[in-house]
């Protein structure tokens, strides 16, 4: 008899014992918790508990809930960053031309001004104008292109041709510019599948982006290899760095960071989105003295 008493005695003792311990535990988790609630920002987690495996396992779970929270809070802080940057390239890309337009109307206001002064301004305020609308044209464009009903009306196109009209269109800028251009296309048709004016603004906003950034060479190149047509744009890399490439597809990127050049930064956003929702794909890349954009279509 007085061994089953010494028996239950001790198995008391110990199930008091662990008792005691996993109330020390949990309190210790709740205080952790409470700790980590109060200051996130440290991206804490519970530690240096161990009582069961089936609390051990609960106890990672937690874990694994505050890592997720830490990484989602990560991303909006980085998206709220991101936004404010947003606004202020928008505002300023606005603020601009209006402060232009604005100083201008007060001087034809002016009494001392003269009739051939007022015209003069006129035309000013005219081309600010136009500048101002291109920039809220392309932010209203932006934000029809981001949502899943942009219209896309798909047909076969030949990329040669469409190549040939664009570029033809700008020949007397790069001749202003003194920029030597060289066109080298295949001779046999290459196809693809995509919306011709869509994919002749592609066209159109790598092009303009190569007039803003080249100095003296403008390279554009059409190969066709096994089923794919790929279009290289290429000029002189001239500031841009590897650390930059990663930034050129951003909204509101330009390589102007003074941001005066009357560039919103969207034009190769734009592109990227257009060349996406017809399935073909869109790079940046430095190869020597050259920075190059890469366009790949499925022929």
């Amino acid at each position: 008899m007085i061994y089953i008493v010494i028996g239950l005695s001790c198995i008391c003792i110990i199930l008091t014992a662990r008792y005691c311990y996993l109330q020390r535990s949990i309190k210790s988790a709740v205080k952790q918790m409470i700790e980590i609630e109060q200051k996130p920002e440290q991206n804490r987690q519970l530690k240096g508990i161990i009582v069961s495996r089936e609390l051990e396992q609960l106890f990672c779970k937690i874990n694994e809930l505050y890592q997720n929270r830490q990484q989602e809070r990560i991303i909006y802080m980085k998206r709220e960053t991101q936004i404010r940057s947003e606004i202020e390239n928008i505002s300023h890309d606005l603020r601009t031309p209006l402060t232009s337009i604005i100083g201008y109307v007060d001087l034809i206001e002016d009494v001392q001004t003269t009739s051939m002064e007022r015209d003069e301004y006129l035309k000013i305020i005219k081309k600010r104008a136009r500048v101002l609308q291109g920039f809220i044209h392309d932010f209203y464009e932006l934000s029809r292109m981001e949502g899943e009903n942009y219209p896309i009306d798909l047909t076969s196109i030949m990329v040669q041709d469409s190549l040939s009209d664009v570029i033809v269109a700008y020949y007397h800028e790069f001749e202003k510019k003194q920029i030597h251009v060289e066109i080298i296309l295949e001779e046999k048709p290459c196809f693809i599948i995509a919306d011709q004016i869509q994919f002749n603004r592609i066209l159109n906003n790598i092009i303009q982006n190569a007039l803003k950034y080249a100095s003296h060479t403008f390279i554009v190149k059409q190969i066709r290899k096994e089923e794919e047509c790929i279009l290289l744009f290429q000029n002189d890399k001239n500031q841009m760095r590897e650390e930059n490439l990663k930034l050129i597809f951003d909204r509101f990127y330009t390589g102007d960071l003074t941001r005066n050049n009357q560039n919103t930064g969207l034009g190769l956003t734009i592109s990227k989105l257009l060349t996406e929702k017809m399935k073909g794909s869109i790079r940046a890349y430095l190869e020597g003295d050259l920075f190059t954009i890469e366009l790949i279509w499925k022929a």
